[in-house]
């Protein structure tokens, strides 16, 4: 596979960024995408560029140019505009799906087109003081600039990448993981002296078994908290259910929650239609199917905790503010 030789520039609006920006502080490192609708410059500027290049976010703010963020490409993909909706969400750029055809008319298309996308991951937004400042000379040239591409062989390129990098470290963690928000960080910061005594309890509950796919090898299980730790009333067994590590993934990035059937006898799985859009139909195999429960249904997850699930993290892309939304946590754990 073709080593990135190039990074690309995307000019970001105030709205892309206002959206990626809290999207970002509260929900941490996310998916998105760029997209284009018969645009020659995003089609030339980007066909060279290799999978792993990183596109970087610029503005203006008092007259000089900036980079605020960027990301790292995965690819590229024609999208009709529901399948982007399905996909990124408000991570494409819009408040909600009527705001993003809107966008996509202002543009010359309709809700019958199909956009040009650039696939990314591993998105970071810089906090105003981190922005890094775009050399002068470079200054004069955006001006009329959406789009475009920096040479890495180039002193310019490779200055802006280092000057990124270093910029970045900042916000990712000595593992070399994503920020995760500020959320996530909370409810960990209160809850990691309990993991150990909470895990060893839910898996036990469990016995150390898939509650989705049945699986007893231990080393691919992890225990999920299904609301997270904000204080130590939510340090209960019935917080915690056990899965897959792919299932545990996904459960927790909203692509799949719970929902108690026939009188909360049973509880059973719903799959994002997002996941067969994505990644096929694998995962569709778990959509509708019964979980498998600890015998004594104290350790059942708690209906509040599952509701919690359904309203904040399950297909949180779909809105602003969506991922761990403290507000609501709070009103429904009372």
């Amino acid at each position: 596979m073709q080593t990135p030789k190039s990074i690309m520039m995307w000019r970001a609006t105030e709205k892309l960024t206002s959206i990626l920006s809290t999207e970002y502080l509260l929900g941490g490192s996310i998916g998105a995408s760029l997209w284009a609708l018969g645009d020659k410059d995003f089609e030339q500027e980007s066909a060279n560029l290799a999978p792993g290049s990183m596109i970087l976010l610029f503005g203006t703010n008092d007259k000089s140019n900036y980079i605020i963020g960027g990301a790292y490409l995965l690819g590229w993909r024609e999208c009709s505009l529901k399948e982007a909706w399905e996909l990124y969400g408000v991570h494409n750029g819009a408040y909600n799906y009527k705001d993003f055809v809107s966008e996509v008319e202002a543009r010359g298309g309709n809700e019958q087109s199909n956009l040009s996308m650039a696939l990314l991951a591993h998105t970071f937004i810089f906090d105003v003081a981190d922005y890094v400042h775009i050399p002068d000379e470079l200054s004069d040239f955006l001006s009329d600039k959406h789009v475009f591409t920096l040479s890495l062989d180039e002193p310019l390129g490779r200055y802006l990448h280092t000057r990124v990098l270093e910029h970045r470290n900042n916000y990712i963690g000595s593992d070399g993981a994503d920020w995760k928000g500020m959320y996530y960080a909370a409810s960990h910061r209160n809850s990691k002296a309990y993991v150990a005594e909470f895990s060893s309890r839910v898996l036990n509950a469990y016995d150390f078994r898939c509650a989705l796919s049945g699986v007893k090898a231990r080393p691919v299980l992890a225990v999920a908290h299904i609301q997270p730790f904000y204080d130590s009333k939510f340090q209960k067994s019935s917080n915690g259910v056990v899965l897959r590590s792919d299932l545990y993934q996904l459960f927790s990035a909203g692509y799949i929650t719970f929902v108690y059937k026939d009188n909360g006898d049973k509880l059973v799985a719903k799959v994002s239609q997002t996941v067969k859009a994505a990644y096929g139909d694998d995962y569709m195999q778990y959509d509708g199917k019964e979980l498998l429960l600890p015998a004594d249904r104290d350790n059942w997850p708690e209906p509040r905790y599952v509701l919690w699930h359904n309203q904040n993290c399950f297909e949180n892309w779909l809105h602003i503010r969506g991922t761990h939304n403290f507000d609501q946590a709070t009103k429904v754990s009372k």
